[in-house]
């Protein structure tokens, strides 16, 4: 009785699933945990008032700081004066005189005059683009855990083969004369 040789297996299905397992977590480090840790918020930029520098479905971090630290150019997350409770708005801030901050949005000249009465403001400290688009339309959760869970299958069934039928080696026969 022969044993036959196992051939050796490629690890092409293994590099694929750590791909894909990186690709997956990598936002939601990124995105979730690495905020959390570094003290941030996220919020999601809603209008088209800074395209250019801040587009609409951008994720957008912000960090508290005192009033006394905003200058001008900084880019503030703040609610609008005439708006709802919880909507948020980023403007970039022109001006700072005599604890009012003078912002305006990038695309247009509205300008609104904000009084600097609270001790913290969301200063943007870094912003990703178009990656909060998902959340700007309904069911946008329901989006993201179905490209999780496809991203999952694809993630264990990369480089899986279906096994090759082994083949029965075949006897010569030599004719004996």
């Amino acid at each position: 009785m022969e044993i036959a040789p196992v051939p050796h297996r490629s690890s092409h299905g293994d590099q694929r699933r750590l791909a894909l397992g990186l690709l997956v977590l990598a936002p939601v480090v990124l995105l979730v945990l690495l905020p959390a840790v570094l003290g941030l918020e996220r919020t999601v930029v809603s209008d088209r008032s800074m395209d250019g520098s801040l587009a609409r479905g951008s994720v957008v971090f912000v960090r508290e700081v005192p009033a006394a630290d905003l200058e001008v150019g900084d880019v503030i997350s703040l609610r609008p004066p005439r708006g709802a409770a919880d909507d948020r708005v980023s403007r970039r801030i022109v001006a700072v005189r005599d604890g009012v901050a003078t912002t305006e949005a990038d695309r247009t000249a509205d300008r609104w005059d904000v009084e600097l009465t609270s001790a913290t403001y969301a200063r943007v400290w870094l912003g990703v683009p178009y990656i909060g688009y998902p959340f700007l339309m309904g069911g946008g959760w329901m989006l993201l855990v179905g490209a999780a869970l496809v991203a999952l299958v694809l993630a264990v069934t990369a480089g899986r083969r279906t096994p090759q039928p082994a083949v029965a080696r075949t006897r010569t026969r030599i004719p004996v004369a």
